[in-house]
């Protein structure tokens, strides 16, 4: 096992960063700073500073929430978030530790070393 840390970022579908649409630009972001398991999850329903989104068919909503969120070494995190933090703006982050185990896959291979 290898220490690791998880990051999450919390978006919604309509939200915008660097004029793009937020999801493309936190995913072009984190390829830029070199995060190798990074995956996008679409809500179904969601509560935020803006109120309530839903996929009910009452709401109809286009602006679910998103969670972008990246599995890497503690070191890649660390960085890439420097690296993001400038272009983030409002969106809630999080960062907590998780152990890295690729089964049937040597400790190395986890770490940038493969």
């Amino acid at each position: 096992m290898i220490n690791g840390s998880c990051l999450r970022i919390y978006l919604t579908e309509s939200g915008r960063i660097d004029g793009k649409p937020a999801m493309e630009a936190i995913l072009g972001l984190c390829r830029d700073a070199g995060l190798r398991g990074v995956s996008v999850v679409r809500g179904i329903e969601g509560m935020g500073a803006h109120g309530v989104h839903s996929t009910s068919f009452l709401a109809l909503s286009s602006d679910l929430p998103l969670l972008i969120e990246a599995i890497d070494t503690t070191n890649r995190i660390d960085s890439a978030l420097e690296q993001m933090r400038p272009h983030l703006g409002e969106c809630l982050t999080a960062v907590w530790p998780v152990s890295l185990v690729r089964n049937g896959q040597l400790d190395g291979d986890l770490d940038g070393n493969d």
